[in-house]
């Protein structure tokens, strides 16, 4: 009797759950996952590393010590885990949707093999390395047309460093039959601004360019605040990061008046 009684209590509490889930993903299919709370976000993402069982008590756990979705989706393997529900696998799966997201992204522009305009390469890279939590160095060729072509990844570092081999620039010229060429790559969690290491490096890679038979146009860095040119020395694009649009177009507009400005 009293066996029956267990069984019938994880029945019904199984019932409670599912129906909770069919009601979440109900609503976030006719509302957006923007327009739900924190909460009940974090749940619905957990449904996909967890089929089964009741998540909000894991959900609660997760924001209450990393604070917002992002942190958590950005978080150690290591971390998580210290989180109680959350394995070595169920930390993966979590950890795995960036990935998911990064894929996405990439093979978006792959279908288009070409960038058309500048604007348009500076949505892609702001999409694919703004949000980042390590470095990577992405090389994107420009045909004689002024087009981008898809770019290759060519090194994905720590949140301080990254690096690639020259061979490979050689095989990415050659594969592509471009001569000019654009580096990207991203300041995780810092400013877009060049340091004294990235002008350095972009000088000499410059002259290795050169040999190889091609040459480097720009390098631009993507950071929490923009987009970086070392060949222009200035901002490309402002993200607005503590700064309202008028402040920003203004902010611009000073930078550009500085270049266009003769020297005395």
């Amino acid at each position: 009797m009293a066996e029956q009684k267990k069984t019938n209590k994880k029945e019904n509490e199984k019932c409670i759950h599912d129906g909770h889930r069919q009601r979440l993903v109900d609503l976030v299919w006719n509302v957006g996952l923007d327009n739900v709370s924190l909460i009940q976000a974090m749940e619905f993402i957990l449904f996909y590393i967890f089929p089964r069982g009741d998540v909000n008590p894991l959900a609660h756990r997760l924001l209450d010590r990393f604070g917002d979705i992002p942190t958590v989706l950005e978080a150690s393997i290591e971390d998580l885990q210290e989180v109680k529900g959350m394995g070595e696998t169920s930390a993966k799966k979590l950890r795995n949707i960036l990935d998911i997201l990064f894929f996405y992204t990439e093979e978006k522009l792959n279908g288009k093999n070409t960038l058309k305009t500048i604007g348009d390469f500076y949505d892609y890279i702001e999409q694919l390395l703004r949000y980042q939590d390590h470095e990577e160095l992405f090389m994107f060729g420009v045909t004689p047309m002024g087009e981008i072509t898809k770019g290759r990844r060519f090194g994905k570092g720590t949140n301080l460093s990254v690096g690639f081999n020259i061979r490979d620039v050689i095989l990415y010229l050659s594969t592509h039959k471009v001569n000019n060429v654009i580096l990207v790559h991203n300041h995780p969690n810092g400013s877009c601004v060049a340091s004294k290491q990235d002008v350095e490096t972009y000088e000499k890679l410059k002259s290795v360019f050169a040999f190889t038979g091609g040459c480097l146009v720009d390098m631009t860095i993507v950071g929490i605040d923009g987009i970086y040119s070392l060949e222009s020395k200035r901002k490309l694009r402002l993200f607005n990061v503590g700064l309202e649009y008028e402040q920003s177009i203004s902010l611009l507009c000073s930078q550009q008046e500085k270049i266009e400005k003769p020297e005395e």
